[in-house]
Parts: structure tokens; C-alpha cells; sequence
């Protein structure tokens, strides 16, 4: 079965208008509107604690935890709360320094500790030691606490965003184990053989533009382009290609205003299925002549 690879199409599901994005003052007060305080009023509870106590001693294993306990508390935060999460560290940060400052003065103006740390440092008024010892963790606790929930928050955002591409898709490309004869072709499931293709095609020339599942166990469809020129693919792992798979491309090329389709198949076409392509704007590549293309 020969194959035309350098014609010319179903141009890739178009995304929807983009919508203006919200004013930094409405997020603002949108965010506060929708703040989740019991998270912040915990994990700042937590960290804040847990920062005076790693600083007291800056000899003592637990300093080194000063510089990991205000991330910790943002990367943390964001399993807790929905959206909003630079506002939401931000919180945490105020509540935890605000806690550490109280610790700490409890510690240094009502315990034995206050004296002896006084000595230990400047040896200055207990006031003096109060706010060297806690103003540098309390700014940390704020920044830092911020700067975790943001940072995981865009990760979140972007992972979310993922997940949702590939359910509106239909599912997710799956790498394909080794092909060595076109047998291994036949024995790829769906996704792998997407992604075979997806691959096999832009090794010829061609670039990636988008796909979607049409039946999860069935057929998908790439959209991809060369020289200009969008290329619309449908494959199908069912055990034979019948004229229908052929008929309903054409169709929705019809709908599209498309010159070229393609029907790629790891099995085999009906012989009704190959007359129905003759002198028709599809190829029609099946497993072996995948192969072949390949080597």
C-alpha cells in the first residue's frame, strides 16, 4: 500500500475566547471574601511555634529546621485550601510571626530562659533581646510561608489545568514499549499507538498540534501540520477498519472545509473500506505499512 505523506484536515479543537482577567484589587477582595482561616490559623500555629523553639538554642539540631519550617508550612498549606493561595501563605505567615512574637516574649519576659538567653547574646535589656531574637523569624515566617503556598499553589494550578486537558481530550498518549517487527505494532493499545504515530510523524516532518479520544478503546484523532498545511488523523485499533471510520472523516472534513484525511490503523481495512477511500481525499495506512514508514 503506497502512502502520500506530503499533501495536505481537520483544523485541532479551536480553545474559546480568552476572558479578562479580574483587576489585582478585585482578586484581592475576592480572595478574602472566599479565605479558608481555619488552615492558616493552624499551620501558622504550628510553624510560628516551632520556629521560636528551633531558635532558641542556635547551637541545637533543631535550628536547622528555621529554614525549613516556613516553606514546609506553604507547601503544606495548599492541600488544606482551595484557591487563593498566596493570600492564604500570606495569612499563614502573619498569624505564624504574630505567634512567634508572643512565644518568644512569654519565654524571654516570664521564664528563667529570658535571663540566660539575654546573657548569651548582647547581654543587653530583656526588650532589646526580644526583638533581635524574634524579628528575623517572624519576617521569615511571613515571606517564606508566602512564598511556599504561592510556589505550590502555581504547581497546583498547572497540574489541575493538566488534568482537566486531558479528561476534555478523552485520556492521555501513553509511550509505546520497543517496535521491532509490525506485530508489535498490532499489539499497542490505543494510546500507544497515538503516540507512536505522534512520534513516527514528526520524525517526518511534521508538528504536534493537538488530539483528542473519540472511543476510549476505539479511535482518536491528531491533528498535527506540515509546511504549513493541517493534517487531520484518525486512528483506530479495531480489529477491522470498516467503511464507517472512513465515511465519518470525511464528513466532519466536509464540516471543516478540509482537502486531506488520514486512517491509520495497527490491524487491517475491509476490503468495502479500502473501495470506499479510492479516489477520495484519505490515505489509508494499516499496521505492516506503519512499519514500513517507520523503517
Amino acid at each position: 500500500m503506497s502512502v502520500d505523506l506530503s499533501g495536505p484536515n481537520n483544523a485541532p479543537p479551536e480553545a474559546g475566547a480568552p476572558q479578562a482577567k479580574p483587576s489585582w484589587a478585585a482578586q484581592l477582595r475576592t480572595g478574602f471574601r472566599e479565605l479558608q482561616i481555619i488552615p492558616p490559623l493552624l499551620y501558622g500555629l504550628a510553624s510560628g511555634l516551632l520556629m521560636t523553639f528551633a531558635l532558641l538554642d542556635p547551637s541545637s539540631v533543631f535550628a536547622l529546621l528555621a529554614g525549613i519550617i516556613p516553606v514546609s508550612a506553604g507547601l503544606l498549606l495548599v492541600r488544606s485550601i482551595r484557591g487563593h493561595y498566596a493570600l492564604h501563605g500570606f495569612v499563614t505567615g502573619v498569624i505564624a510571626a504574630l505567634v512567634s512574637l508572643v512565644a518568644l516574649a512569654i519565654v524571654i519576659f516570664l521564664t528563667p530562659l529570658g535571663p540566660e538567653l539575654a546573657a548569651k547574646g548582647a547581654g543587653g535589656p530583656l526588650l532589646q533581646e526580644w526583638v533581635v531574637r524574634g524579628m528575623l523569624p517572624a519576617f521569615m515566617l511571613l515571606i517564606f510561608c508566602t512564598f511556599g503556598a504561592s510556589t505550590s499553589g502555581r504547581m497546583e494550578e498547572r497540574n489541575k489545568a493538566l488534568r482537566a486537558e486531558v479528561m476534555a481530550r478523552g485520556g492521555q498518549l501513553e509511550k509505546p514499549g520497543v517496535i521491532r517487527t509490525a506485530d508489535d505494532i498490532r499489539g499497542l493499545s490505543l494510546p500507544q499507538l497515538g503516540s507512536y504515530v505522534n512520534n513516527l510523524f514528526k520524525k517526518k516532518g511534521f508538528t504536534f498540534k493537538d488530539y483528542r479520544f473519540l472511543d476510549k478503546d476505539k479511535h482518536l484523532d491528531l491533528w498535527m501540520e506540515k509546511d504549513g498545511e493541517p493534517w487531520h488523523l484518525r486512528i483506530s485499533v479495531a480489529d477491522k477498519i470498516s467503511p464507517g471510520t472512513i465515511e465519518s472523516l470525511l464528513q466532519e472534513m466536509k464540516r471543516d472545509n478540509s482537502r486531506r484525511g488520514v486512517v491509520i490503523t495497527s490491524t487491517e481495512f475491509t476490503p468495502a473500506a479500502l473501495k470506499s477511500a479510492k479516489d477520495r481525499p484519505v490515505v489509508l495506512i494499516d499496521g505492516p505499512t506503519l512499519y514500513e514508514i517507520a523503517e
